[in-house]
């Protein structure tokens, strides 16, 4: 399962039974669990570090190279020119040119790697805990360390290429960075709106420039200066979010937890949330009264519309195909699109009950990767 919701600890998951009729004592203490997980102990160091300042003692052991890697626990895919990536526990790394035949590649770390992304045909990350980030120039054959923290030991969950030099990370309690020289250096982004250090699930740049930011709690944040400044907007959902994809040039997909989707056709049009609302936020999140009396209710706000949804399977990740088609991944064997016209989510029969964490469309097929590994399946629209 993908590390926004149910990863417990470097290497392994569990996750909770998302059938649930209600949203009660089960779905609660699962989050707490995760929670407690994903809140190490140890803060994010608020000035630029250098990616070479490892603690040598705290050394990153490479990967094992095991045979049966492809049908392991598998969390990201991403595309390479013709070759197809993929990452996931202990470090793994796959490269396939046909999306069926996996080769593993060397990895420099043997930690749960949590996404991969590629700026061009050639050049990619692939990040994950221990504040690992690591680089490859040549399509995902190599693999080199950039960043390595185990003293802070919390995972990244995604990264944004701005540019080639300009690249933002998002991860545990709010960590936010950025670099201006392609992973040599780094810098915090110090925001009021990540004061409640808020895990941070999703980095998405719109058609128009600007930038989407998205995690637990409902915490969704916009930013029209490449990440330099942020808003906090109101969301119409306090539950968590787990990813979000651009549609056009303003528009927007957020889905998440229980299956919870909604779309803004111009992200420029959602509400700004105050000082006051957020601050009456905090008091509710201290309040168990309260809190139990708003546990991820759902609400009109302007600028987003609900999804439909008769499914309450929660959804990790996604992807918009060339066709323009919104596809999202889930718990259960759950491959879920779109349909915008309807404003509403359709089950397509593409998958076997087994959670999913990402995919990609590879022809007339699917490429999906999650707890029974990676696998390429025909897609029934």
């Amino acid at each position: 399962m993908d590390a926004h919701a149910l990863l417990f600890g470097r290497h392994g998951i569990a996750g909770p039974n998302s059938r649930a009729a209600t949203y009660g004592r089960r779905m609660r203490t699962a989050l707490r669990r995760f929670v407690l997980a994903c809140l190490w102990a140890v803060s994010l160091p608020a000035a630029a570090q250098h990616a070479a300042d490892i603690d040598p003692t705290l050394a990153p052991r490479p990967a094992v190279m095991a045979p049966r890697a492809a049908t392991s626990l598998l969390l990201d895919i991403a595309r390479a020119g013709e070759h197809w990536i993929v990452v996931g526990q202990r470090g793994v790394i796959l490269r396939s040119s046909d999306g069926q035949h996996w080769q593993q590649m060397p990895s420099p770390v043997d930690v749960m790697l949590t996404r991969v992304r590629f700026f061009d045909d050639t050049r990619g990350w692939a990040l994950g805990y221990d504040g690992a980030v690591l680089e490859t120039r040549d399509g995902g054959r190599s693999w080199t360390l950039l960043r390595f923290d185990p003293q802070w030991g919390k995972p990244w969950f995604d990264v944004l290429f701005l540019d080639a030099e300009h690249i933002l990370l998002a991860g545990t309690n709010g960590a936010l960075m950025i670099t201006a020289d392609g992973g040599q250096t780094w810098q915090s982004i110090d925001t009021p709106v990540l004061e409640d250090g808020p895990n941070l699930y999703s980095l998405a740049a719109l058609g128009d420039g600007s930038l989407l930011l998205a995690g637990e709690r409902g915490f969704l944040a916009r930013s029209t200066d490449r990440g330099t400044t942020w808003q906090r907007l109101r969301s119409p959902y306090s539950g968590s979010y787990f990813g979000a994809l651009p549609v056009g040039e303003q528009g927007v997909v957020i889905f998440g937890l229980r299956g919870h989707a909604f779309y803004a056709a111009d992200l420029r049009a959602a509400e700004v949330l105050s000082a006051e609302a957020a601050q009456a936020l905090r008091e509710a999140a201290l309040d168990p009264t309260a809190a139990a009396a708003h546990i991820n209710p759902v609400s009109e706000v302007s600028g987003w519309t609900r999804l439909e949804n008769d499914d309450y399977e929660s959804l990790f990740g996604g992807t918009v195909t060339a066709d323009g088609r919104v596809l999202l991944f889930g718990m259960n064997g759950h491959v879920m699109q779109v349909d915008l016209t309807s404003r509403r989510l359709h089950r397509l029969p593409a998958a076997p009950e087994s959670n999913l964490n990402a995919g990609r469309l590879a022809g007339s097929d699917l490429i999906v990767v999650g707890t029974a590994g990676v696998q390429r399946l025909p897609l029934t629209r």
